[in-house]
């Protein structure tokens, strides 16, 4: 009976929740919705990224579950950014450049990079290997840097510091 209860109590929730994401809106087709999808991504990919830099040179306590979280998370994370960002009208009120929609080939070419780099991070850490993961840190670094130079407006370019320390573990 309690199972029941509980199994109609989730089913409702569940079909609430849905009916609630029916009228959030779109990332892919709204400018306002794009801007925030796009700010939230790299929010949480600079998070990542930042926190697994901190695990590798030693600043924070090697947590090896929580370093290859972060690269999960940041390896998935640089998969979709590339989806919210091509949305007409999306770039007037954004931290991206303007002229970013006639530069798009050159913009997915530094995105693959990025992606390349987050899964070469991806594989040193699950292969354990310090040297490496250290320097697919820079490099994952180096990438997100060359990104934010080149279409991130000039008032608005965060550059990421590169780690001083070396590996951690």
């Amino acid at each position: 009976m309690q199972k029941t209860v509980l199994s109609i109590t989730l089913l409702a929730s569940l079909f609430s929740v849905a009916a609630e994401a029916n009228s959030m809106p779109d990332p892919y087709a709204e400018p306002a919705a794009a801007i925030q999808a796009r700010q939230g991504v790299h929010r949480l990919m600079g998070a990542s990224l930042m926190d697994a830099g901190a695990i590798a040179t030693g600043k924070k306590p090697w947590n090896g579950f929580t370093m290859l979280n972060r690269v999960d998370s940041l390896a998935g994370l640089s998969i979709m950014y590339n989806d919210f960002f091509f949305v007409f009208d999306s770039f007037t009120e954004s931290k991206a450049s303007d002229d970013l929609l006639e530069r798009k080939e050159e913009f997915q070419s530094r995105s693959k990079a990025l992606k390349n780099a987050t899964l070469g991070l991806r594989l040193a850490v699950r292969n354990h290997d310090g040297n490496s993961s250290m320097k697919a840190v820079v490099t994952t670094i180096q990438a997100c840097n060359a990104c934010h130079q080149s279409f991130m407006k000039p008032d608005a370019r965060l550059i990421l510091p590169l780690p001083d320390a070396p590996g951690g573990h």
